[in-house]
């Protein structure tokens, strides 16, 4: 039986690429769900704003954000683990034109390691069309809440003047009726 080098390193070539991209779809997959759920606790959160004044349950949502942003934080240090895997890839495309403070760096990298790949392209998609989403919504959630606060601020400010006002005639011997 003769050794067949070539065939063997192309054979384990193609299961690291097989192994990889299914690496990459499951922390694509769950990169989605993470953004899905984040995006489904900013609209709770703008609700519980503008409709219901409730602080305590704003401060529970925000409580449950930040721990999602903490997953998403570990997801991103899986997607080093998977970019820094895949340098040794002969398939990789690595260049000198992905640099990772760019934005989109790990979706570059992605796409340029799998360019035929149309389920990691159609979640690439899904996953910047729900971020654009949370970025939006993130800032409508931001700028209700900055004027939830300068209502809250205007109200102290009328009952700091009122209480001013009711010592200055207690002061003067007025009586409060």
């Amino acid at each position: 039986m003769r050794f067949n080098y070539n065939s063997d390193l192309n054979n384990n070539i193609n299961n690291n690429n097989l192994s990889l991209s299914s690496n990459v779809k499951e922390l694509l997959t769950r990169e989605l769900e993470l953004c899905r759920k984040l995006r489904a606790m900013i609209s709770r959160e703008l609700e519980v704003i503008v409709l219901d004044n409730d602080m305590d349950a704003l401060l529970k949502i925000l409580n449950q954000k930040s721990e999602v942003i903490s997953e998403m934080q570990l997801l991103a240090d899986s997607w080093l683990d998977v970019i820094n895997d895949s340098d040794n890839n002969p398939a990789d495309l690595n260049n000198n034109n992905f640099n990772l403070n760019n934005e989109g760096f790990v979706a570059g990298k992605i796409l340029a390691m799998f360019p035929d790949n149309d389920e990691i392209k159609l979640l690439i998609d899904q996953t910047r069309d729900i971020a654009d989403s949370i970025m939006k919504a993130e800032d409508q959630a931001q700028a209700e809440l900055e004027k939830y606060a300068a209502g809250l601020r205007s109200q102290m400010a009328s009952r700091t003047h009122t209480r001013n006002a009711a010592a200055a005639y207690s002061k003067m011997g007025g009586s409060l009726i």
